[in-house]
């Protein structure tokens, strides 16, 4: 007994302790501020994408410079999955620092300040609490930028015929059990991860769980600066070029109202706190016919839960249909809303120079969006006099 309440002191103590010398930063974060890694990608694996790249996330939980002076900044955010987040590039390539020093100053010479709280794999369910918390918590932002599509539509193709439709994230239920995937760090929960459990256990708040996450995290990014994700990548390339092809596609209707409902709400958090807003259509690499080598650095559009389990992958001709049935959406709801639409998918190149994937952005990629981005806010206020 006297040993247990030792120990039980001692957990305590180490508890209260933690909690003063690190206490979980207040608000809402997508990463962990803090979180840096050097990443090398293979070149012969991840073709584009030379040298080491440096991954940094600021004290704002941000990939990009620290916010400045409010008066002096005219402020872009960039919401979105894994094409925005570009966690194989460079600080410089990614196409939200390129935009930044393509764009540079404003007619009435407010520096500009391009953010990025990307993140893999998440969606417009996301998007819309990243508008929601991330507005009132950051100093003002004057234009949210969203590019997504991809993850939501790759997500109703892995269900297939079985597709239900999520509680929306408008609802108490829908947006309690998203809030983990939207967020890395709650406030007062510390680093939790993503989960569909609406309880989180009480030891996974304590401040022992959040440096032992800490620790666990840190150690799996060191591990992760040999080439990056190249193994897993050749893996899953491998299991796509061995797979049954399907051509044809599910009903996409129901997960096409959900991502159209999720724009109009992203719309109507934006109107709310006047903050313009501007949709990016998803580029991609998909058409009907492709080359077979750059079929061969596919590895996306499996059906089931995932690509190691996968019962069979769509055919690149069937990915490009569904991708764009989810671009026609953001362009129809930028015409419904009034809101500014970049139809990116449109303007980009779908070959090898683009993308060393199915979507994600080589260097030369990336610079092609951000100029594309940059040509669109150059001929508007406040780059241009009225």
């Amino acid at each position: 007994m006297l040993f247990a309440a030792v120990a039980v002191a001692s957990i305590v103590a180490v508890e209260a302790v933690l909690r003063v010398a690190l206490p979980t930063p207040p608000g809402y974060f997508v990463i962990p501020p803090g979180t840096s890694w050097t990443i090398a990608a293979s070149p012969g694996v991840v073709r584009g994408v030379n040298g080491v790249a440096q991954y940094r996330i600021n004290s704002d939980g941000v990939r990009g410079r620290p916010f400045g002076d409010d008066v002096r900044e005219f402020r872009l955010l960039a919401v979105g999955g894994s094409t925005t987040e570009c966690v194989v590039l460079d600080e410089s390539e990614v196409w939200t620092n390129v935009l930044e020093r393509s764009l540079a100053h404003t007619t009435d010479s407010r520096n500009v300040w391009v953010g990025n709280v990307g993140k893999s794999g998440l969606t417009s369910r996301e998007h819309v609490l990243h508008l929601k918390y991330l507005l009132p918590q950051y100093p003002h932002i004057n234009v949210v930028v969203v590019l997504a599509g991809v993850n939501d539509m790759l997500g109703a193709l892995k269900q297939g015929l079985a597709y239900r439709a999520p509680v929306p994230v408008t609802e108490p239920d829908g947006e309690r059990r998203d809030l983990r995937r939207a967020f890395a760090v709650l406030p007062g929960m510390g680093h939790l991860p993503a989960t569909d459990d609406e309880v989180v256990p009480w030891y996974r708040t304590t401040a022992i769980w959040d440096l032992a996450r800490r620790a666990k995290r840190r150690w799996l990014l060191q591990r992760s600066v040999e080439p990056a994700g190249s193994e897993g990548l050749v893996r899953a390339r491998s299991h796509r070029g061995a797979a049954r092809v399907l051509d044809s596609l599910p009903s996409l209707d129901a997960p096409l109202r959900v991502f159209r409902k999720n724009l109009d709400v992203m719309a109507d958090i934006a109107a709310t706190r006047a903050v313009r807003l501007v949709f990016v259509t998803q580029p991609s690499a998909w058409r009907e016919t492709m080359p077979e080598a750059q079929v061969r650095d596919l590895w996306l559009g499996w059906l089931g839960a995932g690509w190691g389990s996968a019962q069979a992958y769509y055919s690149t001709g069937a990915l490009a249909r569904a991708m764009e049935s989810f671009n026609e959406v953001t362009r129809d709801v930028c015409r419904a809303r009034g809101v500014e639409c970049v139809d990116a998918a449109a303007m980009m190149p779908r070959d090898t120079t683009m993308f060393y994937d199915d979507a994600h952005f080589t260097e030369a990629g990336s610079r092609r969006l951000a100029a594309i981005l940059a040509g669109h806010f150059a001929s508007r206020p406040p780059f241009v006099n009225k």
